[in-house]
């Protein structure tokens, strides 16, 4: 299949713009990329027509709660929660608790749906539903495949609940994992999920981690997205989360650490060293007024620092953004943060996801996975590798996402989903919230 008369944001080792440009797609990855002049299209080969629309890599979103998307407009009743652990009990901990299997299947589906439209390919998730634990991933599973996108899933194993539930949640983990490794699938990649350190007892990480090790998997993990977890960690342990859970083999070269708000010079030091992964989540960090992370100092001092939503928006768009401006207000300095924005989200997630599982994404080069969208942006100013950041904060973001395909294959064409029945999934779903909120 070709695709012709795009222009093409290559996001490649030059980082070339071809304004008119054209891709064959193999299969699942891109077997040739150029010049639509220099394209040897042969008769009767199957041509999807660009029409001047810009081509660039699909989206990958690093961490996000696929589980959150049926407490979209839920009520809380009661004053509102005044802090981070308040937000955690009154809200996250209960609706999850209220879960069902059907509700993990649709608020996946849903989610998906709405992150396809968005121009996400790639989504790496943690899911928690304690009362609906074994076969849950099975279930987030079902949605990725039935959307067509990516997934990187894991569940998040915690001692909040107890005894029986934490070594269930291992257990969901260790069964997931070794389904993918007896039945390997071309959109479906895990982790071992934990929760946070200040969720986590010694006995169960030290489990988690045996368990890890046996199944060669890294793990997703929340880390100081709140003074809470340091507060915790100092008191239990002596020290701050992220040298508890380096000493404890949690963080390493494979594993997801999402959030680091609160973290040290020391801290940062440690992340570098053990070369972790870590996943900034501007937006939700905004809102649950945890703190901005040091996304500067971070990546000065060699920190893989990736890109994520955390559930609160199907919008990477958005994320970028939010992490340009919010580093501005910390600094007081309107020069800084350029850099730093466009690694985090356009090169530095498709690391992480190579660097963890293998998968060459994030660019349209030759040999790379076929994963792209088609936007409606026609630039009204020239665009090069030298200005492709002003173009991408203030006008790819609001462009409209007509065409995406994952793994060679469309999922999103004329901006909707060609694999589900968007109007009768959020049906659906309205009758499984309404249910949800019942029980919540």
């Amino acid at each position: 299949m070709w695709i012709r008369n795009a222009r093409i944001l290559t996001f490649d080792d030059t980082n070339r713009v071809i304004d008119d440009g054209a891709v064959r797609v193999d299969d699942a990855v891109f077997g040739w990329v150029g010049p639509a002049n220099q394209a040897a299209i042969p008769p009767g080969e199957k041509v999807l027509e660009a029409r001047g629309k810009l081509l660039m890599p699909a989206l990958i979103n690093c961490h996000t709660h696929l589980y959150s998307t049926l407490a979209r407009g839920i009520e809380l009743r009661g004053k509102p929660p005044k802090n981070f652990p308040e937000i955690l009990r009154k809200l996250w901990w209960r609706l999850d608790r209220a879960l069902n299997s059907d509700d993990v299947y649709y608020s996946a589906l849903v989610g998906l749906i709405d992150c396809a439209k968005a121009g996400l390919g790639t989504l790496v998730d943690h899911h928690s539903s304690p009362n609906a634990c074994r076969g849950s991933l099975d279930r987030v599973a079902q949605a990725f495949e039935e959307v067509g996108l990516r997934g990187c899933l894991c569940y998040e194993t915690t001692d909040r609940n107890g005894a029986a539930n934490a070594k269930a949640g291992l257990s969901e983990n260790m069964r997931f994992l070794e389904r993918l490794r007896r039945q390997p699938h071309p959109l479906l990649q895990a982790s071992f999920g934990l929760h946070a350190s200040f969720t986590l007892q010694e006995r169960t990480l030290e489990r988690c981690v045996e368990a890890a090790r046996g199944l060669d998997a890294g793990f997703h993990i929340h880390v100081a997205e709140d003074r809470c977890d340091v507060v915790d960690a100092r008191r239990r342990f002596g020290r701050t989360p992220v040298k508890r859970l380096s000493e404890r083999d949690v963080l390493g070269e494979r594993s997801l650490a999402a959030h680091c708000v609160h973290v040290n010079a020391a801290d940062i030091a440690l992340l570098a060293r053990r070369q972790v992964n870590v996943v900034h989540n501007p937006q939700s960090n905004c809102n649950n007024a945890v703190g901005a992370a040091k996304l500067l100092e971070m990546v000065k001092a060699g920190v893989l620092v990736g890109l994520g939503s955390d559930g609160y928006t199907p919008r990477l768009w958005e994320e970028f953004k939010t992490a340009f401006h919010v580093q501005k207000l910390r600094r007081g300095d309107p020069r800084v943060a350029y850099a730093e924005a466009y690694a985090v989200a356009f090169l530095n997630n498709r690391q992480i996801v190579k660097k963890i599982w293998g998968l060459d994404l994030g660019r349209i080069a030759a040999g790379a996975s076929a994963d792209f969208i088609l936007v409606d942006y026609y630039p009204p100013t020239p665009i090069h590798a030298g200005n492709l950041f002003g173009h991408l904060l203030f006008g790819i973001a609001h462009a409209p996402v007509d065409t995406l395909m994952v793994n060679g294959k469309i999922v999103v064409q004329d901006k909707t989903c060609v694999n589900v029945d968007e109007a009768a999934v959020a049906e659906r779903a309205r009758a499984q919230a309404r249910a949800l909120w019942q029980r919540f």
